[in-house]
């Protein structure tokens, strides 16, 4: 199902069928057929904010007139949303680039896009030059503009700015899932960890609007979602830029106060920003999922420190005690 809002304020859904199928959507989306500008296929790897990612990149590219496929082969454009967090995460994307080599000269576009993008950059046209599109996870925001110098012939673009504090938002969102929705409210990471290149891949910490993220929620409840999961990177780091000035715990309430959502899960969170009114939110509200992922990274204070963590070994077992109900997963 796919949430789309055409700047009026009226959401309306689409199945998936006729985004992913034979059927033309040009009599919900005016002027657009599917498949007049082309076909694609989306390989994501990753954590769910690339399953996310990519979710909302299908539904820029289908909102253009593109049709998704189920195979590289069918596809005049093919994407691969890559993650750096895995080791050797940057040779095993140039291995798969390897089996694209021969696909150029079949007159398909070759693009790359997340983490390892935004961290390898234009050396990846050096190493691969038959790709054509290079694309940070910071940078999601230009790629309509991207797209439109690609379908006017340009062999290379690249969007790799990092420095930027717009969140990645789009009208069309192609979600995989029936009844879960992810729904990112935060992006990029202003924590310093020695050994982590989230805030050099995806930017600094930007949240987005409360106002956004509830609006956004009602309408997958009116689509009949009933679980949505709240991404971050450090999602209990949630600053709402707005004059409203919601806090997270506050947030969480006010998502699960949404007619028609039953459950509300949110990762991953930093355990310096896991604060007593987050558990207290969990604790009132039964629809907050009794399950927080707080990544524990050693057990050791010392580790920690040369890790710049921000917290001690017993700073993290006091946010862990006396919880209730509430399983901690570290």
């Amino acid at each position: 199902m796919l949430n789309c809002e055409l700047g009026m304020g009226k959401p309306f859904d689409i199945e998936l069928e006729r985004l992913t199928g034979r059927t033309s959507y040009s009599e919900v989306l005016p002027g657009v057929t599917a498949g007049q500008r082309g076909t694609f296929f989306l390989e994501t790897f990753g954590c769910q904010m690339n399953d996310h990612d990519s979710e909302k990149v299908a539904g820029l590219l289908l909102a253009r007139g593109y049709q998704q496929v189920e195979t590289p082969e069918a596809a005049s454009l093919i994407l691969y949303n890559t993650c750096s967090i895995r080791e050797k995460a940057a040779q095993k994307v140039f291995s798969r680039l390897g089996e694209y080599r021969e696909k150029q000269g079949q007159g398909k576009v070759i693009g790359v896009l997340g983490c390892v993008a935004q961290q390898e950059g234009e050396e990846i046209f050096k190493r691969a030059p038959w790709v054509s599109l290079v694309c940070g996870s910071a940078s999601y925001r230009k790629l309509p503009e991207m797209l439109a110098k690609l379908e006017a012939g340009n062999q290379r673009v690249a969007g790799l700015d990092t420095d930027t504090d717009e969140t990645f938002e789009t009208e069309m969102t192609r979600r995989d899932n029936p009844w879960r929705a992810y729904l990112t409210i935060i992006e990029g990471c202003d924590k310093a960890c020695s050994y982590c290149v989230v805030p050099f891949t995806r930017g600094p910490e930007r949240s987005r609007a409360s106002d956004s993220i509830l609006r956004e929620v009602k309408q997958l409840a009116e689509l009949g979602y009933s679980e949505v999961q709240l991404l971050g990177q450090t999602v209990n780091s949630y600053a709402d830029p707005t004059l409203r000035k919601m806090c997270f715990s506050k947030l969480l309430l006010a998502v699960a106060d949404v007619q028609g959502i039953r459950r509300v899960r949110f990762t991953t969170s930093h355990p310096s920003d896991f604060t007593p009114d987050i558990v207290q939110a969990i604790e009132q509200q039964p629809k907050i999922c009794d399950h927080v992922h707080l990544p524990v990274q050693s057990g050791s204070t010392r580790v920690l420190h040369a890790m710049q963590r921000t917290y001690s070994r017993k700073e993290y077992l006091e946010k862990i005690r006396v919880r209730g109900d509430i399983e901690f997963v570290g």
